[in-house]
């Protein structure tokens, strides 16, 4: 038995791409909706997002900063939590190109946690750089006990 060409192959062809399409177009739109709004970036960096959802970006600055006499690159995070429990976070800054950056946030505290509502901040120094790379991946984890 032979499958000939015609008016069904063409037509499962044609589904076949317009639900590839839907899927690609549906998961790029899902994910540019998980980073923060424009309003709240101040770096010329693309950057790439992976946010937890009990977490809203409130500021990301990149820039460039008089640290012990020397420029140095310097992150700048603002986040809030906006889940209904305290909850501390794992923040990290990846430069594909070279060095990263991260810690806990709080930084410290009895509990170390940030408060349903509450906003936390924190600078992290790139001890070296002196410019703001062209692409950027930022992750935000919330540590669940």
């Amino acid at each position: 038995m032979t499958m000939r060409k015609g008016k069904g192959w063409n037509q499962l062809v044609l589904f076949a791409f317009l639900g590839c399409l839907a899927v690609v177009v549906g998961g790029c739109a899902g994910l540019m909706a998980k980073g923060p709004s424009p309003e709240v970036v101040q770096c010329p960096a693309k950057i790439s997002w992976d946010l937890a959802d009990s977490v809203t970006l409130t500021q990301f600055v990149c820039s460039v900063e008089e640290i012990k006499g020397k420029p140095t690159l310097q992150y700048t995070v603002e986040l809030q939590n906006v889940s209904d429990r305290p909850l501390r976070y794992r923040v990290m800054v990846l430069n594909p190109e070279g060095k990263s950056v991260g810690g806990l946030l709080p930084v410290k505290g009895k509990p170390p946690v940030v408060q349903p509502g509450a906003k936390e901040k924190f600078s992290y120094p790139v001890s070296g750089y002196t410019e703001i790379p062209a692409e950027l991946e930022v992750i935000v984890r919330a540590l669940e006990d």
